[in-house]
């Protein structure tokens, strides 16, 4: 809430001052004329000190103040006074990532002044503060000043990501992912005779009477594991023009469906970031867990850029799945992607640069004149990040660029196939 001193407007200075002298003139002159024509001032005076408010002050209130919302949805603010009947004049300032109805973000109204703001994409936007002016009826008094500005947080859409789950070694031994060890499960491995130990709540009746021997149904397993989703944002890398996605965006785009994918299968999923720029959220399964990392997701502050160089990631489970959010342009990034593989992760680096940064389409785009020594730049660091990406490959860690939820699709099944796949045993 916000408190703006109510002042006199000048039109409530020229009517006392122009009443008081033309009634004095013709008075003193003795002119009627003169005295008539201060009737309607001195009635404007009459009518203000009549109306004049008992505070001095006029509240005014951003409604809401914060408020969070999904992507493509509108958010209505109002700047609400307690003054019944006056005037509120708003003027919000315009902002880049948000677009406001009216166009201009004045709005005059009486009582409740109402402006929507539509975000373009996720984050958390600060609308305002605001330019307010509150006035009577009569346009004697006025209120004016900077009042209290609104943020709105949109949270980015969890879209489906096409593909399997990709588990090579589960963990746990609850989930929904089955194993090839039998054991107490819901899907079934094998029909078999009974044996000494088998349960009597395993008999399969219908077997057993179509063969007159005891036969029991062996279960497989089902087991989970610990998804590990890291994002690097130690660089926001722009694409080609302002409305184009960043790396960051490509980032957010890629955890978010990760987590929904992966939750969505009673896995436990955790976020770290690198770069500090949204908080660690711990592992968790289940919807609320799916919400804690939108949440979390939607707070990034894409206008800062991190202190740190690089968080490292602790207490990292064999076996974990990671995926690795990166554009892969800081060695800090390669080196983290070496580690956990060391520490006996499954590891799937997801390429979050722009699709056409330093590529020959992304020269065609740009006019000669327009050409920097920056364009050859990332045509080098692009080559240069080919070399990353063999030698990451060579040790068993997948590349894949994100360009949409059917990204990882083919690497998730080539995973999932490999887990089924004989293996050799060195026996010494």
């Amino acid at each position: 809430m916000t408190e703006l001193p109510i002042r006199p407007t000048p039109a409530l200075v020229r009517s006392l001052l122009l009443g008081l002298l033309l009634a004095l003139g013709g008075i003193l002159l003795g002119q009627r004329g003169a005295a008539v024509l201060a009737a309607p001032f001195i009635v404007h005076v009459a009518w203000a000190l009549l109306t004049r408010a008992r505070t001095d002050v006029v509240r005014v209130r951003t409604r809401p103040r914060l408020v969070a919302v999904h992507e493509d949805d509108a958010v209505p603010v109002r700047m609400v006074t307690d003054r019944p009947g006056w005037w509120i004049a708003v003027s919000w300032p315009l902002r880049f990532g948000i677009r406001l109805a009216p166009r201009s973000g004045a709005v005059i109204d009486t009582t409740d002044a109402k402006v929507v703001v539509e975000p373009h994409t996720w984050g958390r936007y600060l609308v305002g503060p605001p330019e307010v002016a509150v006035m009577d009826g009569s346009g004697s008094w006025r209120a004016a000043g900077e009042a209290t500005p609104a943020y709105v947080v949109v949270r980015p859409a969890a879209a489906s990501l096409i593909g399997s789950s990709g588990i090579t070694r589960p963990i746990g031994m609850a989930g929904a992912h089955p194993s090839a060890n039998p054991g107490e499960g819901s899907q079934l491995a094998e029909l078999r005779e009974f044996r000494l130990g088998d349960r009597l709540k395993r008999i399969n009746w219908r077997v057993t009477s179509r063969t007159g021997r005891l036969h029991v149904a062996t279960m497989l397993t089902e087991r989970d594991t610990d998804v590990l989703l890291v994002m690097d944002t130690l660089h926001d890398v722009p694409g080609f023009s302002a409305t184009d996605p960043t790396s960051l965006d490509l980032a957010v785009r890629a955890v978010a469906a990760l987590s929904r994918h992966y939750l969505g299968y009673g896995d436990r999923v955790a976020v770290h970031d690198i770069g500090r720029r949204m908080r660690h959220v711990r592992a968790g399964a289940g919807p609320r867990q799916l919400l804690v990392t939108i949440d979390a997701l939607s707070r990034i502050d894409r206008g800062t850029n991190p202190v740190f160089r690089g968080r490292p990631i602790r207490g990292i489970t064999p076996g974990t799945l990671v995926f690795f959010c990166s554009p892969l342009i800081d060695e800090s990034s390669t080196t983290e992607v070496g580690r956990l593989r060391q520490l006996g992760c499954e590891v799937v680096v997801v390429d979050t640069l722009p699709a056409d940064l330093g590529t020959p389409r992304w020269l065609q785009r740009r006019r000669r004149r327009e050409r920097t020594w920056l364009d050859e730049a990332w045509v080098v660091r692009r080559l240069e990040r080919e070399e990353t990406f063999a030698k990451l490959r060579q040790a068993g860690v997948p590349v894949v660029a994100w360009r949409g939820t059917g990204s990882l699709a083919g690497v998730l099944a080539t995973m999932e196939r490999s887990r089924r796949a004989p293996r050799l045993v060195r026996r010494g």
